[in-house]
């Protein structure tokens, strides 16, 4: 039965346990894939609470925010109308 189930006897600790670069090492590469997203979602919670105290204050004010929104979403197509990338 041992060729199914291995040997009863535990595997030999020859690993040291992770050491401080190690951790580090990790962290840095799970907090670098998750760096973007997070950033892209963290900003758009803070653009909608902005826009909800702006319209809280006055509905003008609210209106100005969406059109700079907008505005800036336009203004970036058209850069990248003007502007194509170059394929080799």
């Amino acid at each position: 039965m041992g060729f199914y189930y291995g040997s009863n006897q535990p595997p030999p600790e020859d690993d040291k346990p992770a050491g401080f670069r190690d951790i580090i090492a990790i962290s840095w590469a799970v907090f670098s894939v998750l760096a973007l997203p997070l950033g892209i979602l963290m900003g758009v919670v803070v653009y909608f609470v902005v826009l909800f105290l702006l319209f809280s204050i006055h509905w003008t004010l609210g209106v100005g925010w969406l059109v700079l929104l907008v505005g800036s979403i336009l203004a970036r197509g058209i850069w990248e109308a003007k502007h194509p990338p170059v394929l080799r």
